[in-house]
């Protein structure tokens, strides 16, 4: 009884930030919700089937491509799951009020440890673990032995995760059920000491070998390789198929993290970048001769900047780049290093004002700089 009084507070709290705040509504129900009913997560989570996705990368378009491929077979029953991607625990329990057969979480990499020991999830996808939010993670083997001790202590659960990303491999090996997939091994750019051991690991061309045994070479399957967006695709299809769901095709653009627009007749396309490895991938589809990069320091970017000089910007050579943001110096001085000289803008309007209308440009975003493009 306590708990349904507790929902229906929650529930009220978010109608009221609908009507008066113009707002989603979800994480203040989630906050009364814990606030009133500090168990709710297990509580909320025992009729149902919990799929948790977490990672540094891709967790939002991971978790709607399992959406849509659980929501394929009617069968299978409903589907919750976070509209915003609010991943923290207050978006977990938002989630879990509603009513339905299965919920599909997105779950911030630190706070996936407390949703898998109060939920007890069916499934965790752990997409990949790299450097991001630096005065937040720390170290990323930090996050990877909290990812390894809950892997070990959640024996009903099935872990799928990516083997050729080192740290992923080691929550995957603490296990009593896990599903290892390999897209053909890859460098990583914080894989040259083992995260289980603390020895080098020796790399082979792109896949690597511990004397600790950790490795990518023993996998459950081996898919092709590609982009980011296809490697969380095909761990979304195999987690589907684990589910009873069919193969679906899923595009593989849609699981990027960006908009085409038009601002001031300029042709834009904006994509999120938000850590070394996002920055990395996104520079790969840099295509023509403009590109603006947007790199702002708050709490939800990461106050350190520092890792801007573990990105190699050499694919900019050439181009018209343009930066603005708050880090916008901090930026232009990486690429100066790097022989690349950019044009400093005070925001993205003027940024945009330097290209003549019906030009194309590809803008690279902070996280806060992408969601106020979204939104504005």
């Amino acid at each position: 009884m306590r708990l349904k009084i507790a929902v229906l507070i929650a529930k009220f709290a978010a109608l009221l930030s609908k009507r008066i705040l113009r707002r989603s509504g979800e994480t203040i129900s989630g906050r009364v919700l814990l606030a009133l009913y500090p168990r709710a997560i297990t509580e909320l989570s025992k009729n149902k089937k919990i799929i948790c996705v977490s990672g540094t990368n891709g967790k939002t378009s991971t978790t709607k491509a399992l959406v849509s491929i659980i929501s394929s077979i009617s069968k299978l029953g409903t589907v919750a799951t976070s509209p915003s991607g609010s991943n923290l625990e207050r978006g977990v329990a938002a989630a879990l009020m509603q009513k339905s057969d299965f919920a599909v979480l997105e779950v911030d990499e630190l706070h996936i440890s407390r949703v898998i020991e109060e939920a007890k999830p069916k499934v965790v996808l752990l997409l990949n673990l790299t450097r991001d939010q630096l005065h937040r993670m720390h170290e990323v083997k930090r996050v990877a032995d909290r990812w390894a001790k809950s892997a070990s202590a959640a024996p009903g659960t099935l872990f799928v995760g990516d083997v050729d990303d080192p740290f992923v491999a080691v929550a995957l090996n603490s296990a009593a059920q896990s599903k290892r997939i390999s897209f053909g091994g890859r460098k990583h750019q914080d894989g040259a000491v083992c995260p289980s051991c603390g020895k080098y690991l020796k790399w082979v061309r792109n896949n690597y070998k511990c004397p600790c045994g950790l490795t990518n070479s023993n996998p459950d399957e081996i898919f092709e390789a590609g982009s980011a967006a296809f490697r969380n695709a095909t761990m979304a299809n195999v987690v589907g198929k684990y589910l009873g769901a069919k193969l679906i095709a899923v595009d593989e653009k849609s699981l990027e993290r960006s908009v085409d627009q038009i601002h001031a007749g300029v042709k834009v396309n904006i994509r999120l970048t938000k850590n070394p490895a996002s920055w990395t991938e996104a520079l790969k589809s840099v295509a023509g001769d403009n590109a603006v990069l947007i790199v702002n320091a708050r709490e939800v970017d990461g106050i350190d900047t520092s890792w801007l000089w573990d990105i190699s910007f050499s694919g900019l050579s050439g181009k018209r780049v343009v930066v603005c943001g708050e880090r916008a110096l901090d930026i232009a001085y990486r690429l100066h290093v790097e022989g690349i000289e950019a044009e400093i803008t005070s925001s993205f309007k003027d940024a945009i004002s330097k290209f003549e209308s019906g030009a194309s440009v590809q803008v690279l975003a902070a996280y806060t700089a992408f969601h106020e493009l979204m939104n504005s």
